[in-house]
C-alpha cells in the first residue's frame, strides 16, 4: 500500500541541533518542552508535586506525569531511588 510507513520496532536514539528542534515545535509546544524540562529538574531536587506545580505554573496532573516518566526512561538519580514524595501535602525537605 502506498501511503503508509511501517512504524520502527524501537525507537534509535537521534541527535538534533536546537535550532532544529525550534524551528519543529510550535511556540505553545516549546513552552511545554521548557516546562517539562524545569519539571524534570525540580523533581531530582526533591521537592513536593505540589511545589513544583505552583513553581512551573501547571497542574499536578502535569508533574505527575512527567514523574512518571522519570522512571520509565531512566532519569533518575544514580542510587535509582525517587526523592520526591507522593504525599501531595508533605512538607518541603
Amino acid at each position: 500500500m502506498y501511503g503508509y510507513m511501517s512504524k520502527p520496532l524501537e525507537d534509535s536514539p537521534i541527535s538534533l541541533p536546537v535550532e532544529v528542534i525550534r524551528d519543529l515545535l510550535t511556540p505553545s509546544e516549546m513552552r511545554m518542552l521548557k516546562n517539562r524540562w524545569r519539571i524534570l529538574q525540580l523533581l531530582q531536587s526533591g521537592l513536593t508535586i505540589r511545589s513544583i506545580a505552583s513553581q512551573v505554573k501547571v497542574g499536578t496532573d502535569t508533574v505527575v506525569r512527567v514523574s512518571k516518566l522519570v522512571g520509565r526512561v531512566g532519569f533518575q538519580e544514580s542510587s535509582g531511588q525517587s526523592k520526591t514524595p507522593w504525599v501531595f501535602g508533605k512538607s518541603e525537605k
